[in-house]
């Protein structure tokens, strides 16, 4: 069995390691789940001194990079706490992306090139991450843990404080706004 704080018991955890192995994964998902780097290096430097400062009371209940992962969630959602109590969001307003029924309207276009496939391409890449920092805060934490981590909607629920059904909305809204932004992109072209 692993030691409390270590991965396996012949890679132990230590700062150096931590630093150099999980610091690119915290700053990814720190700025997927912000959309600004200079939020995204605050937030990782944060939660790699956090977690330095505790790998001791590491008790091996989950694995290391889930513990890693929740911890590098609750301090983006913390950090956009703060700094929407600090500054009025100017984005878009849900009520103003859904009318009171709660349905999309508009049409549903079709995608020449499917998303895993097109994603391959730089410049398809740098049109999905423009997307995702261009969705409502409401919807990005949800869409970037379900879609991109590819975290269960019991998990997410639970690290929200929302309930199932309501990340299951909020992710199907999200899909809809990222297939909105992206399908000028992608739509198949009539002969």
């Amino acid at each position: 069995m692993a030691e409390p704080n270590s991965v396996s018991s012949s890679t132990p955890l230590n700062a150096e390691r931590v630093f150099l192995e999980y610091g690119p994964r915290v700053y990814h998902l720190a700025r997927r789940l912000l959309g600004n780097a200079a939020d995204a290096e605050d937030v990782t430097q944060d939660v790699l001194l956090q977690v330095v400062r505790k790998l001791d009371t590491f008790r091996g209940e989950s694995a290391f990079p889930t513990w890693l992962h929740r911890v590098t969630v609750n301090a983006a959602l913390a950090h956009r706490r703060k700094r929407a109590a600090q500054e009025e969001n100017t984005i878009h307003q849900p009520e103003e992306l859904w009318p009171e029924d709660g349905q999309h309207h508009g049409p549903v276009r079709r995608w020449a090139v499917g998303p895993e496939q097109a994603a391959l391409d730089r410049e398809t890449q740098q049109l999905i991450e423009s997307a995702i920092t261009g969705l409502p805060e409401l919807y990005r934490h949800v869409y970037v843990l379900a879609d991109v981590e590819g975290l269960p909607n019991a998990e997410i629920a639970d690290m929200l404080g929302l309930s199932v059904p309501a990340v299951k909305s909020r992710l199907h809204r999200a899909r809809l706004l990222m297939r909105d932004a992206l399908a000028p992109h992608f739509e198949e072209v009539a002969p």
